[in-house]
């Protein structure tokens, strides 16, 4: 990337890597950096997993069959459960209250990302880790030390005229691993030409629209090829 393209970024959106937001500081020192906010509400889900996984081994088989589907049904957001799904969390949770805190925790910290300006983010999150349930706290610790090491550039999410993420520059990548997948290990060129110019690729393809905002800004995730394909950016050059 030439000089004075760099100085057109405004802002990088990246994951929870030292290495990234060390780079930029160095080659894009004007650059503003946010959080990918979807690395960071995974970890609440990882954390609940946790929860999940450490109670089942407590449990007796008969005890543990009550809890079939768990999983699926405790990844998903409130609003997204349905009603017999509900009525089947209500009797896991009723007999399993570290379960239930669990559970209700994790949307409590998708909750902070329906704050509209960052000090309502900031006390949100700040509740947030001060209402860990208890017994608890080891659980939670990975996801509270993560966004304590990183939190002015979560918290720079909520201070962004739109939503910035990864989620284009993501969904590229796991396009080529797919297609690289299936051919057993292309050479560079090859997916590279597959990726441009194969119509069957093309029709599979998601369509997504790039606003013009987008334009001015990085997306660093996963360390692949896709950056450069997409954005014309030799990652080890900048």
């Amino acid at each position: 990337m030439k000089l004075k393209d760099r100085q057109k970024v405004e802002i990088v959106s990246m994951d929870m890597w030292n290495p990234y937001r060390a780079a930029v500081k160095a080659v894009l020192p004007q650059a503003r950096i946010v959080v990918d906010k979807f690395h960071v509400v995974r970890m609440a889900n990882d954390a609940l997993e946790r929860v999940r996984k450490g109670l089942r081994k407590e449990l007796k088989p008969s005890q543990s069959r009550t809890l079939k589907g768990d999983r699926k049904i405790l990844l998903k957001r409130a609003h997204e459960v349905s009603d017999r799904e509900r009525l089947i969390m209500e009797t896991w949770t009723g007999a399993f209250p570290q379960l239930l805190a669990a559970y209700e925790h994790k949307e409590r910290f998708y909750g902070i990302w329906d704050a509209t300006t960052r000090l309502q983010a900031e006390a949100a999150l700040d509740e947030w880790i001060a209402t860990i349930p208890k017994g608890q706290k080891e659980v939670w610790s990975d996801l509270v030390r993560a966004v304590g090491n990183w939190r002015e550039e979560t918290m720079t999410y909520f201070e962004t005229d739109m939503p910035v993420t990864n989620a284009y520059t993501e969904s590229i990548n796991r396009l080529a691993k797919d297609k690289n997948r299936e051919g057993r290990g292309y050479s560079f060129e090859v997916m590279r030409a597959r990726m441009l110019y194969t119509t069957k690729h093309k029709k599979k393809a998601p369509t997504a629209k790039v606003s013009p905002f987008y334009k001015k800004t990085i997306g660093y995730g996963l360390p692949d090829f896709a950056e450069e394909l997409n954005y014309g950016v030799d990652l080890s050059t900048i």
